[in-house]
């Protein structure tokens, strides 16, 4: 069996909080990150988490509060007592945007499930609210890459859980007023516990710390994932599988052909998804990562969750594009390669590399050594 097949099929638990998000609960200070520079950036977080920048995004690093301990030997903290009230910060759910550039992960590890909110909105797969909040998830079927199965619906209210100053430390929406990530991520929350078998309108968020982003697709949509077999499908140009292990290509260029011809649309002058897809790094703490690979900054993050939005090529070099669920990068990631990263204009974003929107595209050979792989969901 080769040594990364038990990947394809078994979910997994990727998760990494926000320290953006975290930054500011944990000092309590409304942030003005994008009027920051780079340095005052990495300045704040090391004054606030008291380590090294490198050090806050260092998965090894048993200190770091961003990353939940494999085997829960650190556990998923969550607000204590929490108050249940609607987020005063705004409770409008019924605006229309719903962007996909909306989705900005809070203190909770499950990066995982706000990508997949990102990609669906980035195909406008988000619909319209109004009370009662009523929401249908799906679970697995019985067959690998069989229909996963409606389950009854999740109904929940718009008090969420505050802290004892009232404030919301878990997902919001970059549009003011807007909660309708929250209102998703409590319903996940709902229906999770609900599974285990307690069933409240004030679920245990930390039963929905670390997840599988792919498995998060299907759950949100009902939508078809097939794992990829190497025992069965070595030829990884041809496949109909739909989540892979970056291990299985042979160099960058495979994975950029198979998501291009695969997964992608074109609209205009851009190659864009046309299928809600993800993609997530490595967890040094428990496989070995790729020579050469090391994760220290806000841009490609150890154990965390991507949406996949799409291919870009520039001249040679061919990108695929993301976007990070934080809604921050690091625009000057040291240990990248030189040229990993894009710029310029793509489908609806002006400058990839503007770090404002999260949004960017990184080099397919990075890509596949920095990656553990990536998948879409299908009807």
């Amino acid at each position: 069996m080769p040594e990364d097949a038990e990947d394809n099929d078994t979910p997994m638990l990727i998760g990494a909080r926000n320290p953006f998000v975290y930054a500011e609960h944990k000092s309590d200070d409304k942030i003005k990150w994008h009027e920051m520079s780079l340095d005052e950036k990495r300045k704040k977080l090391k004054d606030v988490f008291k380590m090294p920048y490198e050090e806050l995004f260092n998965p090894l690093n048993e200190e770091s509060p961003l990353f939940v301990q494999a085997g829960d030997l650190r556990p998923c903290t969550t607000v204590s007592n929490p108050i249940w009230a609607p987020n005063p910060e705004g409770s409008n759910y019924t605006v229309t945007s719903r962007l996909y550039k909306d989705p900005v992960q809070g203190d909770l590890p499950d990066c995982y499930f706000i990508a997949a909110l990102s990609s669906l909105a980035f195909l406008s797969l988000i619909p319209g609210k109004l009370p009662p909040y009523t929401y249908t998830f799906y679970y697995p079927p019985a067959v690998v890459g069989g229909t996963p199965t409606a389950d009854r619906p999740v109904v929940v209210t718009d008090k969420l859980p505050l802290d004892a100053t009232l404030k919301y430390h878990y997902s919001k929406s970059c549009t003011a007023g807007e909660i309708w990530i929250a209102m998703y991520e409590k319903a996940f929350a709902r229906w999770i516990n609900r599974r285990n078998g307690t069933d409240s309108d004030t679920p245990d968020y930390s039963k929905i710390c670390q997840g599988d982003p792919v498995l998060a697709l299907m759950n949100l949509t009902g939508w078809k994932y097939t794992p990829f077999d190497s025992l069965t499908d070595p030829d990884v140009t041809t496949s109909t599988a739909t989540k892979y292990s970056t291990k299985n290509f042979t160099d960058g260029t495979q994975i950029f052909i198979k998501i291009r011809d695969s997964a992608c649309k074109t609209v205009g002058a851009y190659k864009v998804a046309k299928f809600p897809m993800v993609a997530f790094t490595y967890d040094p703490r428990i496989e070995p990562l790729p020579a050469g690979v090391t994760y220290t900054d806000a841009t490609i993050v150890g154990n965390h969750s991507y949406s996949v939005l799409g291919v870009h090529t520039i001249g040679a070099n061919n990108y695929i594009v993301m976007r990070n669920p934080w809604g921050q990068l690091d625009p000057d990631p040291a240990n990248l390669p030189a040229g990993a990263l894009a710029s310029g204009q793509w489908y609806q974003t002006a400058n990839l590399a503007d770090n404002s929107d999260a949004i960017f595209a990184l080099k397919a050979s990075v890509f596949r050594d920095y990656f553990k792989g990536f998948g879409w969901v299908y009807q």
